[in-house]
């Protein structure tokens, strides 16, 4: 596992961005110096699958940046394989020293849905993942047999050993990245339960590590109308990945995730947001006026206090970076003017 930076630089928090590849490459490189310029000390580039390639997308980024740090968000053990995600991320630490988390998770159904996927043990080969590659980017020889095989594979070029970023809403999830994870990342969950979270987290990790994981956490902030409406839509895969019990406690049949599925697969998320019930969104994103959501990330920073926090691009524009910039700032969050890895 690689060290994370000094305690002396993750006192503030800072704020970065995670933007989905639905844009031309070069909107979304000319968007990422933005974000750089303005500020932001993270990038997180969405790994759905049918969406641009996440890592060339990552590489052309890395060209055109300097600074900000760069995370697949999030690479799964089953739509890519885990062999050929240590050789991207290699390749990606070649352009970009110092600058690349290797972010991994369990996948969801928006990855899995339209190439079929049901994974039957997906806890499994996330923590197998997790071993492989890292063994991998340290230059190690591997053979493994379990959820997946990896016959005497080895990177003998790879750069060095990376930090590992864990995603994923389950507790066995979270525990692995308690203890395993350089950057412990956070979505979909609900507000009021992430100090708690994360405070476990930290309280496990302390048992076991002498460093303590970064957390990154995406609280689904919208503070206009139109990201507000955009917010829905994106809720239903987190409903359909939702725990069972949580499912329970909003009041969510069976048959709304059987509908919610099959909206999914047939008509796209706009067409299954009808379906997500108030109380998620309420539960799960920090929505409402500019100023009630500036109040709200101020008091969600300083009951977490997570080490970036990072904002969903709503809108694919160099005026939305600047809004976001403007927005952090205002709930205390802080620009990045150095590599966070060092």
């Amino acid at each position: 596992m690689s060290d994370p930076p000094p305690a002396s630089r993750v006192a503030p928090s800072y704020w970065g961005l995670w933007m989905h590849g639905i844009r031309p490459i070069g909107e979304l490189v000319e968007l990422a110096v933005a974000a750089e310029q303005a500020g932001a000390s993270t990038l997180l580039i969405a790994d759905e699958g049918v969406d641009r390639d996440i890592y060339v997308v990552l590489a052309a980024i890395a060209t055109a940046t300097e600074r900000i740090t760069l995370v697949p968000g999030i690479t799964n053990p089953f739509s890519r394989h885990p062999v050929a995600t240590a050789a991207a991320l290699a390749t990606l630490e070649e352009l970009a020293p110092r600058r690349v988390v290797a972010g991994l998770g369990t996948g969801g159904s928006m990855v899995f849905g339209p190439m079929g996927f049901a994974p039957r043990r997906p806890f499994s080969a996330l923590a197998e993942s997790v071993d492989v590659i890292d063994a991998l980017l340290a230059g190690h020889e591997v053979t493994h047999q379990g959820e997946f095989i990896a016959n005497r594979a080895r990177l003998p070029w790879s750069p060095r050993r990376l930090p590992i970023g864990i995603a994923g809403r389950g507790p066995k999830v979270q525990q692995l990245a308690a203890l395993r994870a350089d950057w412990v990342i956070l979505a979909g969950k609900q507000i009021s339960k992430v100090p708690e979270l994360v405070a476990g987290v930290r309280a496990r990790a302390a048992e076991t590590r002498s460093a303590a994981p970064w957390i990154v956490w995406n609280p689904a902030a919208a503070w206009t109308e139109s990201a507000t409406c955009a917010t829905r839509p994106r809720f239903s895969y987190i409903t359909i990945d939702m725990p069972a019990a949580d499912r329970a406690a909003f009041g969510i049949s069976d048959e709304t995730i059987l509908e919610l599925r099959h909206l999914l697969l047939t008509a796209g998320p706009e067409a299954a947001a009808h379906l997500i019930p108030d109380a998620v969104l309420e539960a799960h994103a920090i929505v409402g006026t500019r100023g009630a959501v500036v109040d709200r990330l101020r008091a969600s920073i300083g009951a977490a206090r997570p080490e970036v926090l990072v904002f969903e691009a709503h809108e694919y524009s160099t005026d939305f970076i600047g809004d976001v910039a403007d927005l952090a700032a205002a709930a205390g969050l802080s620009g990045a003017t150095h590599r966070l890895l060092g």
